[in-house]
């Protein structure tokens, strides 16, 4: 069997070239691969199937025009690709490509999130409500990911194509040499504690938690140091990393990073929201032996407790985060636990496996048709109603064939406007989170107190998505209530 394996490589910079690097020889071990960082000279027909790496920087464009074209097997790095859509389009001015693949990807939801991006109405969140993933892997043969979270993302928003939770690799030769020359270059006495804060800097790495929290635990112990390893995002700026105790170096090449590692005492690898990406240097901190603490949210809440500190999102984050520079920890304990977890979970034979496992079926594989997931309209009927001492209480059906989410932490919620108009008067205004997602054919009650006088009102119910501005809307219900 020739593969085709299409991919960023040394000396490009992005982790998933230093991927590549470590993941070729091992591929090359089992089938014949032949391996291309840009168009030139490669020809399709001269392979039984090909392997797209996917990322979110403007060296994936052109695989991803193959992937779409010729469909493969999708290595999704992120589960995310909006970012790299946005660049492909609206960046360049192209306004319904924007639409058009947002639509593809979301149905009507996606078109209208695209459509108000497009007008200048914008929340960064937006980029992983919509991951725009979803044509390109239900157009695959196969696609692979890192973790479980990830693929359930996916089969989430309707993906049926042969999901493959491989392993992110790892290599022994990733090490702690070097600490006491490593710590020296960058003027660090042997008294102080390092924090090292590694990778591509985006906002999603919670750069102001960090910096909060290092400014308090600097203040109670000006030993604390922080070591800024990597190139910042267009929207970071690096001046706010200009404080007493704070090291940053801008882009290092991947060769270089070990010397870094070995310079820091643990490290810090936040995530929100998530891309569903597996951090390659949170895997690279572990082989370092070094104390990590992850988000307790998506695919990081996936590690076992022995091998990282978690920390919570929203209101007690800074504080965690402070604690985990300051306090004492068993660092020997947790280099043991990050050794025996990369043993079982993180080898380089076992990627290649799973690559293996993905690769022969794919080639025999047949494409599939898209169905737009998230519908920007529910699809609800009123079965109850019933009001009592001022509290109104409704029973909806699902009748649509979307399952409606119910709110979890940085994903899009369904919620049912309820409105009481007195005549042609609107008298109340209430928005209803749904108790619990509801699957097609299912029902839920919901209920809401009535602040207004006694009488007859019309009741009249709409359908929202959290963060889409709905125009002209209509009720979806309307019903006579005695309050």
């Amino acid at each position: 069997m020739k593969i085709a394996y299409l991919s960023p490589l040394p000396p490009a910079r992005t982790g998933i070239a230093h991927y590549s690097a470590i993941l070729l020889p091992a591929l090359r071990d089992r089938f014949d691969v032949t391996p291309f960082s840009t168009a030139d000279g490669y020809d399709p027909s001269a392979f039984d199937v090909a392997i797209y790496q996917l990322g979110n920087n403007p060296h994936h464009e052109w695989i991803y025009r193959e992937a779409m074209q010729r469909p493969g097997i999708a290595v999704l790095h992120d589960y995310v690709l909006h970012h790299l859509i946005v660049e492909m389009t609206l960046a360049r001015g192209d306004v319904e490509g924007y639409v058009a693949a947002l639509e593809e990807n979301h149905g009507a939801a996606g078109g209208a999130w695209a459509r108000g991006r497009a007008a200048g109405l914008h929340g960064e969140i937006g980029n992983f409500l919509f991951p725009a993933s979803i044509a390109l892997a239900s157009r695959s043969r196969a696609v692979i990911v890192h973790n479980d979270w990830a693929a359930e993302r996916l089969r989430s928003f309707g993906v049926r194509t042969p999901i493959h939770v491989v392993p992110h690799p790892y290599t022994a030769e990733s090490s702690a040499a070097g600490r006491a020359s490593a710590r020296a270059a960058h003027g660090f006495d042997a008294s102080d504690r390092v924090i090292g804060f590694f990778g591509f800097l985006t906002s999603a790495k919670r750069a102001e938690s960090i910096l909060a929290a290092f400014r308090k635990a600097h203040a109670e112990d000006p030993r604390i140091k922080l070591l800024v390893v990597g190139e910042p995002a267009p929207n970071i700026d690096l001046t706010l990393f200009t404080r007493n105790g704070i090291i940053t170096t801008g882009y290092v090449p991947d060769d270089d990073f070990d010397a870094y590692y070995a310079a820091a005492d643990r490290l810090v690898n936040l995530r929100y929201p998530s891309a569903g990406e597996t951090s390659g240097t949170l895997v690279r901190a572990f082989a370092a032996g070094k104390p990590v603490a992850v988000s307790d949210y998506a695919q990081f809440a996936e590690y076992p407790d022995s091998c990282v500190v978690k920390i919570p999102l929203a209101e007690g984050e800074v504080d965690a985060l402070t604690s985990f520079f300051v306090r004492d920890l068993d660092d020997a304990a947790i280099a043991a636990a990050q050794r025996a977890w990369l043993a079982g979970n993180a080898t380089l034979e076992l990627t290649a496996s799973g690559y293996a496992a993905a690769i022969a079926p794919a080639a025999a594989g047949q494409v599939r048709e898209i169905e737009p997931a998230l519908p920007l309209f529910a699809e609800l009927k009123l079965v109850g109603l019933f009001a009592d001492d001022g509290l109104v209480t409704i029973t909806v059906r699902n009748t649509g064939s979307s399952t409606l989410r119910t709110r979890t932490y940085g994903e899009p919620e369904y919620r049912i406007i309820a409105k009481l108009f007195d005549g042609g008067t609107e008298a109340q205004d209430r928005w209803l989170s749904l108790p619990s997602d509801i699957a097609p054919g299912e029902s839920a009650t919901l209920s809401f107190h009535a602040a207004v006088e006694s009488g007859r009102y019309a009741l009249r119910l709409y359908g929202a998505l959290q963060g889409i501005p709905s125009l002209d809307l209509a009720p979806w219900a309307s019903a006579e209530i005695t309050l």
